[in-house]
């Protein structure tokens, strides 16, 4: 019996004619570049250094200490799905740029220019630009704005300048969602 199964399966000093084929397939495949990092070493897929997995797990225990009303505009910024735990951790560490950080840097040159470099600043904005700086100054400052942006970026611009521009943005506060936005 024992013989009967040893002709039956193929070794490799014998392989079957049909399979040549395939043996050819594999040694391409076994042949093909790996993805590699910088130092010519392979990447392990799948493995997450124990000081990646230590900021994640600190960001989401800053972001469980964070009130709610900070969460939901950090979901609506970041795009993240929900303003729960994961979804924000998630969305804060795949982040590229913080739009919080555009926003300000917005802020600060329609405030610190003249009303001419504000006005060109805010009609070159994109619409997403406009959204997160009307979202900052709706949500640190006590300046009033319309609660939807006009489409056109030279009727949201009138609409802004002013109100933007005179703006008392509560920084402690800022500073505290630019630090939840960190990685």
């Amino acid at each position: 019996m024992t013989d009967q199964l040893a002709d039956e399966v193929p070794t490799l000093e014998t392989p079957p004619e049909d399979s040549h084929a395939d043996a050819e397939g594999a040694t391409a495949q076994a042949k093909a570049p790996t993805r590699r990092s910088a130092r010519g070493k392979g990447r392990s897929p799948g493995r997450t250094s124990r000081a990646s997995v230590r900021r994640i797990a600190e960001k989401a225990e800053e972001i469980v200490d964070t009130d709610g009303s900070t969460r939901r505009l950090v979901a609506d910024l970041t795009g993240a799905a929900s303003s729960g735990v994961a979804d924000l951790t998630t969305a804060i560490m795949e982040a590229k740029r913080t739009p919080v950080e555009a926003a300000v840097a917005d802020l600060t040159i329609i405030q610190d220019g003249e009303i001419p470099e504000a006005v060109v600043h805010l009609v070159g904005m994109s619409k997403d630009e406009l959204k997160a700086l009307h979202q900052l100054v709706s949500t640190f400052s006590d300046v009033a704005l319309p609660e939807k942006i006009p489409a056109k970026s030279t009727d949201a611009t009138l609409v802004l300048v002013d109100p933007v521009r005179s703006a008392q943005i509560d920084e402690a506060a800022v500073d505290r969602l630019v630090r939840l936005l960190a990685k």
